[in-house]
Order: structure tokens, then sequence, then C-alpha cells
């Protein structure tokens, strides 16, 4: 197990899923704590959000609240987490078509900068070839970032095929895995059916299994010995060293 790294150099993390609903949210949530229990300063980001209902006469960032919580944020600082916030439930690009405001992979970008020192957690939205705005997919705003990639994928029957197709794109784009987290495994799953092992396999990074109904403290503490060594700081002049 890789040790913990320094809280002084800045790095970061793009949380992405096979698809929408797989719990991406949860996961993110429970390596901002985890950074935050080591002492760096966490700087979430969840730069577009469509489905925001509305409160107090502006549309909410449920998922960006969540983060801004889990990194101890303030509910004013919410801003610095999600710049966009969009109220129909449908794909981001879509939904900012219908609301008159167009979005392009460079206003995520812009979004996403975080500040000298900080490590940024980003959460995309849907699977990892969902579209996010018109010139660009979750795999082209990761690429852009340069972040290593956490993939949260629902542990199930049939789930494995999405993964290794991510995992695929992910190779093809040059992007660095992080690790694997198959979420909500159901009660009344086969017994023999072991994704996680199948999955560890193939990959030479770490794989998780959560159950359905695992209490926060416990997620918490699975991620507890290594959600720092997810982190690698970009390059020198990579994509990622900017934003």
């Amino acid at each position: 197990m890789k040790p913990l790294r320094s809280p002084r150099v800045g790095g970061g993390l793009f949380v992405t899923g096979t698809d929408t609903g797989v719990g991406k949210t949860f996961i993110a949530c429970a390596i901002a704590r985890n950074w935050r229990a080591i002492g760096v300063d966490v700087a979430p980001r969840k730069p577009v959000e469509s489905g925001c209902p509305e409160r107090d006469g502006h549309l909410f960032p449920a998922d960006a609240a969540l983060l801004a919580a889990a990194a101890g944020l303030p509910a004013s600082r919410i801003g610095e987490v999600n710049r966009y916030r969009l109220a129909e439930p449908l794909a981001p690009d879509l939904a900012a078509r219908l609301a008159g405001r167009p979005l392009h992979l460079a206003d995520l970008v812009t979004a996403c900068a975080r500040p000298e020192g900080a490590w940024r957690i980003t959460e995309g939205a849907g699977g990892f070839y969902s579209p996010m705005c018109e010139d660009g997919l979750n795999a082209d705003l990761a690429q852009a970032l340069g972040d290593p990639v956490l993939l949260v994928a629902e542990d199930r029957l049939g789930t494995l095929s999405g993964c290794l197709l991510a995992l695929e794109a992910l190779d093809r784009r040059g992007l660095t895995l992080a690790g694997i987290v198959l979420n909500r495994r159901r009660g009344d799953a086969h017994p023999a059916m072991d994704n996680r092992m199948t999955l560890a396999q193939r990959s030479s990074c770490p794989v998780w299994s959560i159950p359905e109904g695992a209490p926060q403290d416990e997620v918490d503490q699975m991620f507890s010995a290594s959600s720092s060594s997810m982190v690698s700081p970009p390059e020198p002049g990579s994509a990622g060293s900017n934003p």
C-alpha cells in the first residue's frame, strides 16, 4: 500500500462513472473527507450540475452542496464548487442548450481551476463518455485537467463490460487510472459473482466493493489508508498543469 502523500503539494482526482446514478458523489465525498482528515486543502469541483431544484428563488446544486460540506466549505462557497446550475434533469449539454446558455469545454476547464497547493476533486456528470458540453464529453474534461481518474460503477451483473470499456478508453487517452469502486453490491446478488476479483485481475490499480446500505463511516474507513495515494500532481507542461 502506498504511503500518504505530503499535503504540501497539490494534486487532483477526476471521479467518473460507467453510467449515471452509480454513486459518484457519495464516493467523491468520502475521499474529500479523508483528504481533510490528513490536513490537506480540498477543492471540490462539480463544474456543471443539471436537474437542480429551485430553492429560495435560485437553482440549488444538491451534489455540489454535499461535496462542499465534505470538504469543510461553508454554504457561501458553493459557487466555487459549482459554476453552472441547470434546471432540466438531462445531460448537461442539452440542459444548457435548453436554458439558452450552451456550454463549451473551455468553460468547464475554467470552472475547475484550483487554488495553489489545493487537492482538487472533480466530479463529472453521467458516464465517462457522456456529453458534458457542446464540444466535449466527460472524457474530454478529464483529459484537459490531466488528473488521475477514479472509476465508479454499480456492482451488479453486467457491469464488467462497461468497466472494461472505460478502462480501454482511459488507456487510449493516456489517462491514469487511480482505482475502481464497485458501489452498492445488493444483498440478493448471486454469491458467486465477484466483479472485484475479475477487475483486479485486469488492472494493477486497487478495486473496492461497497455493499448496499454501507454506513458513511464504514465507507470512509475503507478509503482512509489509500485515498491520498490516488492523487499525483500533473506533470509540468501537461494539459493539467495550468487549470
